[in-house]
Order: C-alpha cells, then sequence, then structure tokens
C-alpha cells in the first residue's frame, strides 16, 4: 500500500474503478472479459472481431466466444459493412448502453459537479498531474505515451 495520501487516493480510485466496472457487468450480466469487450465497444465505436481481439490481448477464436456471449446476452449485433460485405463490425445495441450509462450517470454527475468547483489554477495543476499519471499507466501496460488532448 502506497504510504504517500495522493498514492493511497490513486490506489482507492483504481480499486474503485474495477468494484464498480463489476457492478455494472453485474447488472448487465456479464463476466469481466465480456464488459471489458463492451467497453472497448463504449469507448471505440463498432470494430470487427479481430480488432477486439487485438484490443483485449485475446485470440480471434477467443474474441468470436466473447462476441457469441454479448450476443446472446443482447448486447451486441453484428452487421455487415455497406460497402464490404465480407467485413463484419460488433455494434453495441443501445438500450444494453443505455442500462450501462444508468449506472455510470451518478459517477459521471457527481464527478462534474466536482471539476465545475475547481478554480482554473487548480485545473492547471490537476490536469498535469494527471497526464503524468496517465503517462505512467500508459507505460505500465506497454502504450505510448499520451497527448494532453487524447483522452
Amino acid at each position: 500500500m502506497p504510504r504517500d495520501p495522493i498514492g493511497q487516493r490513486l490506489k482507492t480510485i483504481s480499486f474503485l474503478n474495477r468494484e464498480i466496472g463489476k457492478k455494472i457487468g453485474e447488472a448487465l450480466g456479464v463476466n469481466v472479459t465480456d464488459m471489458a469487450a463492451l467497453e472497448q465497444l463504449l469507448n471505440n465505436g463498432p470494430l470487427t472481431p479481430s480488432q477486439l481481439a487485438e484490443r483485449l490481448k485475446v485470440t480471434t477464436a477467443a474474441a468470436t466466444q466473447i462476441v457469441d456471449r454479448l450476443e446472446r446476452a443482447g448486447h451486441v449485433s453484428r452487421q455487415r459493412k455497406a460497402t464490404d460485405r465480407r467485413k463484419i463490425f460488433v455494434v453495441p445495441v443501445e438500450a444494453s448502453m443505455e442500462r450501462a450509462f444508468e449506472k455510470l450517470a451518478p459517477m459521471i454527475d457527481g464527478l462534474d459537479r466536482v471539476i465545475a468547483g475547481l478554480t482554473p489554477a487548480e485545473r492547471q495543476i490537476i490536469e498535469g498531474f494527471l497526464d503524468q499519471v496517465v503517462d505512467v499507466y500508459r507505460d505500465v501496460a506497454g502504450l505510448p505515451p499520451s497527448t494532453a488532448d487524447s483522452c
């Protein structure tokens, strides 16, 4: 456990983030892996099964099984690209995404209120700190450094 109060709070936020993900997964009736796939689709929009496999760091066969489970549960659909009928995209189902956002709305609204109360000087310090934290996470995850506006 980090000894510094800031490190302790970051660890707590990381833990709580996982707990919120579990709670949303339970509400949607999906496991952690399937929830990670849904998060990818929420954050990036429709993806091909191979793109999903790459982002989840699983085989294409495993990604196909994930998509099959999500489709059976009514969370995604497979859609063919209009210009290339051979290419299939995994698309989140709107009703399912609305259920997920319902669970996230109180957190998002609360964070918006906290952010709205910051002074410009506070915002500048916090943004700089969070940029550095994001870069540490990206480095550990093996991802390239972010740019300030890449969120």
